[in-house]
């Protein structure tokens, strides 16, 4: 994640960035850091459009350091999704944080958007689904 400073050492007024890593493997593995909302997307959307996921339409994203979400970053999940099925792949989400899981299961989300507590779970398709819902 990487936040604006001006000279003096100070947070600017710029927006975050979510940082993004994308392993070309199968499934495709693509890490994400940071708070994924409207402003700090481009990274992510970038990376999930980009030839690797084309080539492999199987694709984990791993959201173990996403701390929170908005619709945004909803509509962008359900539009890569979408192409990533269309394509005979899938998306598979590991790691979320409470946040995300509470934003994803009152947005019903959790049907479509199968979650894993990690990685290797998402991968292998072990472990089912991860989190219930909230007490």
């Amino acid at each position: 994640m990487e936040l604006s400073r001006s000279t003096d050492g100070s947070a600017g007024n710029l927006p975050e960035t979510a940082g993004v890593e994308v392993a070309a493997t199968d499934p495709v593995v693509v890490r994400v850091s940071g708070r994924l909302l409207f402003d700090t997307l481009t990274p992510v959307a970038e990376a999930l459009s980009g030839p690797i996921p084309q080539s492999c339409p199987r694709v984990v994203l791993d959201l173990s350091a996403v701390p929170m979400c908005d619709s945004s970053a909803l509509n962008l999940l359900v539009r890569t999704r979408s192409s990533l099925v269309a394509a005979g792949g899938w998306l598979r989400l590991a790691g979320t944080q409470p946040l995300v899981d509470k934003v994803l299961e009152i947005t019903n989300l959790t049907t479509i958007l199968p979650r894993y507590a990690t990685v290797d779970a998402a991968r292998q398709q072990t472990g089912g689904e991860v989190l219930p819902g909230p007490e």
